[in-house]
């Protein structure tokens, strides 16, 4: 119970630090390089996918409710992804980043800020740690997750 307690203070604590920081995913569409996430979807769920980076612009389209749906996204601007469906019918638009989700791998390094010159936050273990996305900046992913908080890792 604490350590889910925890856990969830460190993603809280993670997302005020995202909404007070310039950083988060304040580019232009196309402002980073191409990653693949994914999507992780309930069964019978669904996300929309929209022609802006906004809850009332245009739904061009959806994710449905499959386990994982592979999405490429190349941009991020105000907490939204700029994403393409990677199987199945191509869709393009934008979707909340923190609905993407990306693995890292044992050995990688948690930085406080995108770029070499971060402080390393933490040291990857375990096998695969799993990502919230909230945003991109060059090669480089915003993410989250409730075992080490908030950061930059490098795809």
């Amino acid at each position: 119970m604490i350590r889910a307690t925890i856990g969830t203070v460190a993603v809280l604590a993670g997302f005020a630090v995202v909404e007070r920081s310039v950083d988060a995913s304040t580019g232009q569409a196309g402002s980073c390089s191409p990653v693949d996430t994914y999507a992780l979807l309930q069964p019978g769920e669904s996300v929309p996918v929209r022609a802006e980076p906004m809850f009332d612009s245009a739904v061009v389209g959806s994710l449905h409710g499959e386990e994982r749906v592979t999405v490429r996204m190349s941009g991020s601007q105000s907490g939204w992804a700029r994403i393409a469906v990677v199987d199945g019918p191509r869709r393009h638009g934008w979707v909340p980043a923190d609905r993407l989700k990306v693995d890292a791998k044992a050995g990688g390094t948690l930085y406080s800020r995108p770029g070499l010159t971060g402080d390393r936050l933490a040291v990857l273990d375990g096998g695969v740690s799993s990502f919230r996305v909230l945003g991109c900046r060059g090669s480089w992913l915003q993410v989250i997750n409730a075992r080490n908080g908030a950061g930059w890792i490098d795809r």
